[in-house]
């Protein structure tokens, strides 16, 4: 079941965090409304052209990464299965965050710094619970907060969340690991991989 395991929690990851006009596959057309809205919420809800320009720049080098890693199709299209595929090659050959394909080390990065409201380099369970109420389909705010403590251990608890290291470290599980229950699945949010059945085996190009 492992495999199978891996390929619902990522096929859900990439339709919650890639597919922002849920086609069901990414395309440079995700990264451009991922850019628009980014725009808008890192800049209490109002338009800036300066910073839309950056975060168009900024998603333009993310998509480029993306399809230099796994190519497209001949509509520029990246499949879910194609990615899925491509990250599981890697589970056996990744063990450190620096060793995840550029497009996923940006595109963390970029969710943590989103989520980091303080700014102080540190998830606590109030940014978790917003990150996950604006990325995930989630309703129970007791679902976020039991995925959240989930995967704390000693020293997150004594540290009162999620450093940046500690972050690495378990979305390098995340990608990484076939464990279905490993803690490391909530960390972009309560996902819920039942959901990644459809998507699948859904023939996109019919």
């Amino acid at each position: 079941m492992g495999r199978e395991d891996y390929e619902r929690r990522l096929t859900i990851f990439f339709s919650e965090k890639l597919d922002a006009d849920k086609n069901g596959y990414i395309s440079w057309a995700d990264y451009e409304l991922l850019a628009l809205r980014t725009t808008f919420q890192q800049n209490s809800g109002r338009y800036d052209e300066g910073i839309h320009q950056k975060y168009l720049t900024h998603s333009r080098k993310m998509w480029e990464s993306l399809c230099s890693d796994i190519g497209g199709d001949t509509e520029g299209q990246v499949q879910f299965r194609d990615l899925v595929n491509f990250m599981f090659v890697l589970t056996s050959k990744t063990q450190k965050f620096e060793e995840l394909p550029d497009f996923l080390q940006n595109l963390a990065t970029e969710v943590f710094y989103m989520v980091d409201k303080n700014g102080d380099n540190m998830w606590d369970k109030e940014e978790y619970r917003f990150g996950s109420v604006l990325w995930c389909y989630v309703t129970s705010l007791k679902g976020i907060d039991d995925a959240f403590n989930s995967m704390l251990n000693e020293q997150d608890q004594l540290h009162g969340g999620l450093s940046i290291d500690r972050f690495k470290e378990l979305v390098t599980e995340f990608f990484t690991s076939l464990e279905a229950d490993n803690p490391c699945r909530n960390i972009f949010g309560p996902l819920d991989p039942s959901r990644a059945d459809k998507m699948l085996t859904r023939d996109v190009s019919k």
